[in-house]
């Protein structure tokens, strides 16, 4: 009989491991993971942009011409409606002859590493075209020390927390391990004191380091992955380098009265979200540059709408949103480059 009292360890093991586990995911579900499927928190509380597109078919050998659009606020559904303006011109063009989908992924805050995951995420879909427009919200990265600067940008914690749940293929089946890791990160940082840099706004404390644009090679190596996975999958990439506008002659300090040389928009940004002025349209420009130089290289789709956005502040109601007028010229010109080199044909 001395099977008896394994049996009853096992049982009593099982018992405490299954209680454990629920109790875990109920605690997870307070914070917004799904009950069943914890994992897909990856894109119920990362990426919701994406959520709906996930099973569905999407195919670039078919008579739809299906369109991804990457990038951050700028040309998000919530501030410009860029899908709309695209859909509305380009069906004007092509009437009946052609049919469109639209897949605007872009959202506030997102960098080139977000659209990279939010791309490989999408692993089973094939595009006609995918569009790529952000180079601003990268700036946020930079300001941090120099020594705490990861270019995985794991210094980001936003970027800490996907990377944990990645991690983490079994969280469906068990998330004891998970959370388990969650724990002990968190114990870590807190006896290690660890800095993270902000991703929604800069701390004043650190907005001076960001005179340093330590995310250049970052913004290159998520590019160079956009471009490889592109061309693997069959996609037409469109590289757009970044509008923006910075006043001549004027000192942004993120106060109201910077304001005063915008559109007036009901809504606008305030520069410092992103660090000082000045490294801010600094960093920019290194990542226009970088963006520029791998659609020649790489001999990808490029448009320069930086050059063709005029420097006039009724288009923009901050440094990078554009207002209803910006919003026009900006979807007229992406639309006619579309047309003008026939990627959707």
């Amino acid at each position: 009989m001395s099977w008896r009292p394994f049996l009853f360890s096992l049982i009593f093991f099982v018992i405490l491991f299954v209680v454990t586990e629920i109790g875990l995911r109920i605690a997870l579900m307070c914070y917004g993971y799904p009950l069943l499927k914890p994992g897909d928190y990856l894109y119920s509380g990362f990426y919701p942009t994406i959520k709906e597109m996930i099973g569905k078919e999407i195919r670039n050998d078919d008579d739809i011409q299906d369109v991804l659009i990457l990038g951050g606020s700028v040309i998000s559904t919530p501030w410009s409606n860029m899908e709309v303006r695209l859909d509305t011109i380009l069906s004007k063009k092509y009437g009946k002859a052609k049919k469109f989908a639209f897949y605007n992924t872009a959202a506030a805050g997102h960098t080139s590493l977000d659209n990279l995951i939010k791309y490989k995420l999408l692993e089973d879909k094939r595009f006609d075209l995918v569009i790529y427009y952000e180079a601003i919200n990268e700036n946020r990265a930079n300001c941090i020390p120099g020594v705490d600067f990861r270019s995985d940008y794991a210094h980001i914690k936003w970027y800490c927390d996907i990377y944990l749940l990645q991690a983490h293929p079994e969280i469906n089946i068990t998330v004891v391990p998970y959370v388990f890791d969650l724990a002990m990160r968190a114990i870590r940082d807190k006896m290690t004191r660890k800095i993270y840099a902000s991703r929604e706004q800069v701390d004043p404390g650190f907005a001076k380091f960001g005179a340093s644009i330590k995310t250049g090679p970052s913004y290159q190596k998520n590019l160079r992955g956009l471009i490889d996975l592109s061309r693997k999958r069959g996609d037409e990439l469109l590289l757009i380098s970044y509008a923006s506008y910075f006043p001549k002659g004027v000192k942004l300090t993120g106060e109201q009265k910077d304001m005063d040389h915008f559109a007036g928009c009901h809504y606008a940004s305030p520069v410092t979200i992103w660090g000082e002025a000045d490294y801010v349209k600094k960093g920019i420009e290194v990542h226009n540059r970088i963006l520029t130089d791998l659609a020649k290289k790489s001999k990808a789709h490029f448009l320069d709408m930086a050059g063709n956005m005029p420097q006039d502040g009724s288009l923009f109601c901050d440094v990078c949103h554009v207002s209803e007028r910006g919003a026009q010229k900006f979807s007229n010109s992406l639309a006619t480059y579309i047309i003008d080199s026939k990627l959707v044909e």
